[in-house]
C-alpha cells in the first residue's frame, strides 16, 4: 500500500530540501529538524532534537512512513558529534518509529558504506564494480554510522514488524550539476536531484521487508553495479555525470 503521511528527519539539509520539493505533491509531509525551515506547501514542520529521547515520544504518531536523513554528514566531524547525531539519534528515531506503528523506514545510507572499496576501485577500475552484497568497508566514523543504521534496520525488519529500505546515496549537490566539484569521485557517484527523488519514491513504495539499493545516477564512470538495484527496487536512473561536461 502506498504511504500517504510521510515524515522526513533532517529536512533542512541538502537532501531534505530536494525531497521536500520532489515529494510534496504526492505525499502529506511532516518535517523535522533542529532549525526553522521554509516548508513545501501543505507540509508541517516540527522543530526537534532527535538525540534527546524525552522530545521524541509521540513525535511520529500518525505517520505511514519515515525517511531518516538526520545526522552529521561530515566524515571529519568530531567523534562526539557523530556518536550523538548519527548513532544515538538513529537508534532513538528507529525505536520511536517502531513504537508509533510506522510501516516503513527509508534510511539515508551512503556510498561511504563502501568507502575503502570505492577508493580502491577509483584507483584501479579493473577491480570491477562494487555490488550491494560486498562487505562494508568504512574508514571513518560517518561511514561506520551508516553500517550501524543498516544493521539496526535489518534487525527491526525481522523483529519489529516494519519494512526497511536503505539507500546508499552517491553525491547530490544543491546546484544539481557535478561541474563545480569535478573529480573522478564525483563523476563516479553523482546523483541528480530527479534520480534522487525517484530512488526515494521507489523505496517508499517497494513491498519488501528489507532492501538495500544504490541511489546514484547512471554514470559512465560507474563504481557501483546497479543491476540488482534496477531489478529489486525498480530504480532506473535517468542522468549521467558525463553529460554535464559535454561541449555543444
Amino acid at each position: 500500500m502506498k504511504p500517504v503521511n510521510v515524515g522526513i528527519t533532517g529536512a533542512a539539509g541538502n537532501i531534505g530540501t530536494t525531497l521536500q520539493e520532489g515529494l510534496a505533491r504526492d505525499y502529506s509531509l511532516s518535517l523535522y529538524d533542529t532549525k526553522e525551515i521554509l516548508t513545501a506547501p501543505g507540509a508541517r514542520f516540527i522543530k526537534t532534537n532527535l538525540s534527546e529521547e524525552t522530545t521524541l515520544h509521540g513525535l511520529f504518531d500518525g505517520l505511514d512512513a519515515l525517511i531518516h536523513l538526520a545526522g552529521n554528514p561530515r566524515p571529519d566531524a568530531p567523534r562526539k558529534q557523530t556518536l550523538q547525531n548519527n548513532f544515538l539519534a538513529t537508534s532513538l528515531v528507529f525505536e520511536e518509529a517502531r513504537r508509533a506503528g510506522i510501516k516503513k523506514i527509508v534510511f539515508a545510507s551512503s556510498n561511504f558504506y563502501h568507502e575503502n572499496d570505492l577508493a580502491q576501485t577509483l584507483h584501479n577500475p579493473n577491480r570491477g564494480l562494487i555490488t550491494l552484497d560486498a562487505p562494508p568497508s568504512p574508514v571513518c566514523l560517518y561511514g561506520e554510522s551508516k553500517v550501524y543504521g543498516e544493521n539496526l534496520g535489518r534487525h527491526l525488519s525481522y523483529t519489529g514488524g516494519l519494512k526497511f529500505a536503505a539507500l546508499r546515496i552517491g553525491w547530490t549537490v544543491p546546484q544539481d550539476t557535478p561541474r563545480p566539484y569535478d573529480s573522478p569521485y564525483m563523476r563516479a557517484v553523482f546523483c541528480s536531484k530527479r534520480d534522487l527523488v525517484q530512488a526515494f519514491v521507489k523505496a517508499l513504495e517497494v513491498d519488501t521487508d528489507f532492501i538495500t539499493a544504490f541511489a546514484v545516477s547512471n554514470n559512465s564512470r560507474a563504481v557501483f553495479d546497479l543491476d540488482e538495484t534496477r531489478k529489486t527496487l525498480g530504480f532506473i536512473p535517468q542522468d549521467n555525470a558525463e553529460n554535464y561536461f559535454r561541449k555543444d
